[in-house]
């Protein structure tokens, strides 16, 4: 079996060589000749893989102290389910998110400065998708946002869908850059959301969870995205795997053959607006 594997690998390497970067960005996402393990280690089968390089830009104009400038990623399919391994140099593991810390001169709990650490990956479901959102007329995308804090100890990343648009959106977000201005609205697949907020009205200890994680998730479109990571010696490493077709409406659906626009971005324990994206990346599902 590995010998296929390989030999499929090769293939798609040979491909992957023959294109241009610069003018078409593609990831290729071969057959594998086996389940990988999801432990968040890049294992002898993930080793042989060809490893596809990702680069990315600030969003804005933010100055960061430790920028992410690429990702490495190995990707594949295996009986109906997509598979991704992905790295990125980070000198400092971000574990938690906006937790209480309580300030004794003032005597109650205010919000801390520690943030997580993010990647999320993008696809079209429908409309003029772009990775740079600014740049767009307005689409619909599957998200797959892995949170170190948030979706990560569950097993899972954050499942979600985002509606782009020029024009305005109930419950939405306005997002502006000089002239231009969207509209983006992000909602929770159906299901159980992954977390809940807390507050404390008295002190409970010297820091506290502003997030609860939810330990009974039951089946639904928020868990369709499984997720193990590990961080060691500045270096993240991300899996993630999912159904090529979930059935849920509110999920990308991929096809093998299939060529489907997405993106990539990562959030360096910083707020949401300062983050690092890829340019709009074609997803090839080689049959």
């Amino acid at each position: 079996m590995m010998k296929d594997y390989l030999r499929s690998l090769g293939i798609a390497t040979a491909f992957l060589s023959s294109l241009s970067w610069a003018d078409d960005p593609i990831i290729l996402i071969p057959p594998l000749s086996q389940a990988p393990q999801l432990d968040g280690q890049v294992d002898a089968f993930w080793q042989a893989a060809p490893v596809q390089r990702v680069t990315l830009r600030p969003n804005s104009e933010f100055e960061a102290p430790d920028p992410v400038t690429e990702v490495l990623l190995r990707a594949g399919h295996f009986q109906g389910r997509v598979y991704f391994l992905l790295e990125w140099a980070d000198a400092a593991e971000g574990r938690q998110h906006k937790p209480f810390v309580w300030d004794k001169a003032r005597n109650k709990y205010v919000r801390g400065a520690q943030r997580e650490d993010r990647l999320a990956l993008q696809f079209r479901i429908a409309g003029d998708y772009q990775a740079d959102w600014l740049a767009s007329t307005g689409f619909t995308a599957d998200i797959w946002h892995w949170k170190a804090s948030r979706s990560d100890p569950l097993g899972l990343a954050d499942d979600k869908w985002t509606k782009v648009s020029r024009d305005r959106l109930i419950r939405s977000s306005k997002v502006s850059q000089g002239q231009t201005h969207i509209y983006v609205l992000r909602q929770w697949d159906e299901g159980e959301p992954l977390y809940t907020t807390r507050r404390y009205r008295k002190y409970a200890g010297d820091i506290k969870p502003k997030y609860i994680l939810n330990p009974e998730l039951e089946s639904g479109s928020t868990t369709d995205v499984k997720a193990a990571s590990h961080w060691a010696q500045g270096r993240w490493v991300l899996e993630l795997s999912r159904k090529l077709d979930t059935g849920h409406s509110d999920d990308a659906r991929f096809e093998l053959g299939q060529v489907v626009l997405g993106g990539l971005s990562v959030f360096n324990q910083s707020e949401s607006e300062q983050h690092f994206i890829s340019s709009t990346q074609r997803f090839h599902f080689l049959p």
